[in-house]
């Protein structure tokens, strides 16, 4: 574990971080919208209840990068993962696509799905090979995204993906006192929540192998005392079984949910060059 993560560690632990995640997952402030901030610097598309921000990180991009951000389906996207994603795509020489989709509980996870797909459809159009990156929450909805649509991206980048909605498996149980950023019983509430609006017929079971056929290349980047590490695992394993599936796993010794939204940590640093080596290893591929 590098120096800095020590020290944000202890800090977490002093000010009982996780109580002040937790707070905000159930009860967010869904009025913040970040791009209404700055709207002449980007292209916006409603769609489907939500909207499609487009960014031209730099002048002459040969990719691009669909973003479906973290937050627990509740917080609306931040400027730590604006800052976070921004500096992935102009490292990759990317456009760069922000799916800034409904939250619940006002929307449901099947109006989630739609916005998904909606904006999926417009960018997988363009002359650009598309790439997806996503965190936390954000990576359930790539990885229904990569089920539905087969073959159609070049590569995939899960940052602390959250993809059981359950949360009921004795090991993670085991993992969520140690955990600093995540609470469990609010996980598994607002994941009640999503689970009351998904309908069976429209969501695939990502650890099925047999739904994780031809997903392509897909990065996962997580911290081995993550409560979620069992789930990571268990994806890895189906992706392993699965015709046309890669995972290519990365993992740091102790680092925390989400830790890439901590920029001066080499973690952080080494996950954000593998992403753009990953994109630009296989642009046009």
């Amino acid at each position: 574990m590098s120096f800095m993560a020590k020290r944000y560690l202890r800090k977490f632990r002093a000010e009982d971080y996780k109580k002040s995640v937790a707070h905000s997952f159930i009860k967010p402030n869904q009025k913040i919208n970040l791009f209404r901030k700055n709207e002449n610097e980007y292209k916006i598309y409603p769609v489907k209840k939500g909207q499609l921000v487009t960014i031209e990180t730099v002048a002459d991009p040969t990719s691009q990068i669909l973003y479906f951000h973290g937050g627990a389906f509740t917080v609306p996207m931040n400027e730590d993962q604006l800052e976070m994603i921004t500096q992935i795509a102009q490292a990759a020489n990317s456009r760069l696509q922000i799916a800034d989709f409904p939250l619940l509980p006002t929307n449901s996870a099947d109006d989630m799905l739609a916005f998904s797909q909606a904006v999926f459809d417009k960018v997988v159009n363009d002359d650009l090979p598309l790439f997806i990156v996503a965190d936390s929450a954000g990576a359930k909805l790539a990885l229904q995204l990569l089920m539905d649509n087969p073959g159609k991206v070049l590569g995939t980048s899960l940052i602390s993906p959250w993809l059981d909605m359950k949360l009921t498996d004795p090991e993670i149980a085991k993992r969520a006192e140690n955990d600093i950023l995540l609470d469990l019983p609010t996980l598994q509430e607002i994941g009640g929540w999503f689970t009351d609006g998904a309908s069976a017929e429209k969501w695939q079971d990502v650890f099925n192998s047999a739904n994780l056929k031809n997903i392509g290349d897909v990065q996962i980047f997580y911290g081995e005392n993550e409560m979620l590490v069992p789930s990571d695992l268990k994806l890895i394993d189906a992706m392993a079984q699965a015709e046309g599936a890669n995972p290519l796993p990365t993992t740091f010794k102790d680092a925390w949910h989400d830790y890439t939204l901590w920029f001066k940590l080499s973690e952080t640093k080494k996950t954000f060059r593998q992403i753009a080596e990953f994109i630009k290893d296989r642009r046009g591929a």
